[in-house]
Order: C-alpha cells, then structure tokens, then sequence
C-alpha cells in the first residue's frame, strides 16, 4: 500500500487510470444542453504547501461566474462538521494500533510518531490509522500545508454563495472501514519507517500535479496494485453517486465544483459520467 499514505490528498487509485483525460487541466467547463451559463469541475490536491496554492486567474473567473460551491462534503459550517467526523474517526470494535502491529513495531512507531507531530499515539491509538497518516502531513511537507477546500470556502463566503456537499462526512469516514485496519497500520508503519522516501514520493507527486499532468500522476498509483481492490469503493460507486447531485445542483443554478483530483479521469471518472450524461465537459487552460 505504498500510496495510501496520499488517499486525503488525492485519492489516485487503479481502477480510474484507463482512459486519463489527454488534455493538461485540472479546471473543466461543464455545459449543459440548453443551459446558457457553464459550471466548472476542479480537480483539487486536498493538503498543499501555501506556495504551491495558487489561485490563478482561470480558477477566479470561473469561480465569479458561479453561483454556488459543491464540495465533496458540506463545509458551510466546520465547527458542525468537525463534531460530526469525530464520532466516526475511531476503529469499529475498540480495535487499537498496539493490537495491530508487533509490540516492537507498536513502540518504534509510537516513538516516531509523537517526534513527527507531537502527540503521543497512546491517546490515539483507537483512531483509524489512515487518519494518523495525515497528522504526518506538515513533517511529510515540511510546511503547514493548506487545503483547496478551505481556500474555495473562503473564496464562496465573500461572494455570499450557497455551500453544499456530495456527499457526507459520516460516509466518508466509514468508507475507511473497507481498508483493512491491519493494512492501514502497516501504511503507518511504512510512512514513519521510510518518511524521507515518502517525503520524496510526495513532493514528486505534488510537482506532477502543479504541472497538470494527471496521466503520469495515475501512473505513479497505477504501480500499486493493493490499491486497485479498493477502488470501486473509494472511486467509481461514489462517482456516480455524485452525479446525479451534481445534475440537480446545475439545474438551480451555475456551480462550481471542486472534487479530489483522482476522481476525474478514466472510464468511472467523473468527467467521463458527466459526458455520458450529455454534458460537455472541456479543459479550461
């Protein structure tokens, strides 16, 4: 699972690499059949380094034109949404890290784990270990890194535009549970074993995604073959559970939508649905 350790920042799986979009963009117009005023669909890096978060003048004019923000979830209200995911960050069945993994391993990433971010595991160790992967993130980065999602909040409560979401926190959250603890622990494991390498592999993946190149950045993923077996959970069944949403929101009114990058290329990506619905989806350069 040597990727998993990247799933909130963009969620790159196996199973979408088939038909990557030819074109360099991760801004696209979405046109529907008798409607005047265009959405737009963004692909999005969850966690970048502030430099590297850039909002180009592209990104602004077609942000202006919309009328509303679609999130993955709702982020309208995070003091609400915070509670929410707290009650589904844990393990099912009081699992605990120290049950999976060796006591020699337990210990080691304990150690390297509270070096990383501060914390000490013990308070967290019921946790879902792929949401201690992402407390790694500013030591992974070497920065406090900043999210799309909060910059296009920002961006939407200044132009008093109506906020939604996809989907809920609670079904990504439970999503989770379809990795198995063990292997998410083993991801842990390896991130804080390896860090400098998985700081390398990040910072790769990263550049690939300032360039807009989302064919080699599938590539990258395509390699790990662990993470295809979840792909139809974690990629294509929410895919089109979004269209439909996506379909109704772009008939009220102009949406902007701002998803994880890996969600929209290949045959079950999300601009290929769209296109299958009679949409035209084209790259905005």
């Amino acid at each position: 699972m040597k990727y998993l350790f990247l799933f909130f920042m963009l969620l790159l799986t196996g199973r979408s690499i088939s038909q990557p979009p030819a074109e360099r963009a991760l801004l696209w117009k979405i046109q529907a059949p008798g409607q005047k005023a265009p959405s737009y669909l963004y692909g999005t890096f969850h966690l970048l380094c502030p430099k590297d978060l850039v909002v180009d003048s592209a990104i602004k004019k077609a942000f202006v034109t919309t009328r509303q923000l679609y999130l993955e979830v709702d982020m309208s209200n995070s003091a609400a949404m915070a509670m929410e995911m707290i009650k589904f960050m844990k393990m099912s069945n009081n699992q605990h890290l120290s049950k999976l993994l060796s006591k020699a391993d337990y210990d080691s990433v304990s150690h390297l784990f509270q070096a990383k971010t501060g914390m000490p595991l013990n308070l967290l160790g019921n946790t879902k270990p792929v949401l201690l992967i992402a407390m790694l993130y500013p030591s992974l980065m070497n920065c406090q890194p900043e999210s799309w999602e909060q910059t296009f909040v920002k961006m939407s409560e200044g132009m008093h535009m109506k906020m939604g979401g996809l989907e809920t926190a609670e079904l990504q959250l439970s999503l989770l549970d379809s990795i198995p603890y063990k292997d998410q622990a083993e991801s842990l494991k390896t991130a804080l074993y390896k860090f400098d390498s998985m700081a390398v592999a990040t910072k790769k993946m990263v550049e690939l995604y300032k360039s807009k190149n989302l064919k080699q950045m599938q590539a990258e993923v395509a390699a790990d073959k662990d993470m295809g077996a979840f792909a139809s959970i974690l990629l294509d069944k929410r895919n089109a559970s979004w269209i439909p949403v996506m379909r109704a929101q772009m008939k009220k009114a102009p949406t902007f939508f701002a998803v994880g990058a890996g969600h929209l290329a290949g045959k079950n990506g999300v601009i290929n649905l769209l296109r299958k619905s009679g949409y035209t989806v084209t790259a905005v350069k």
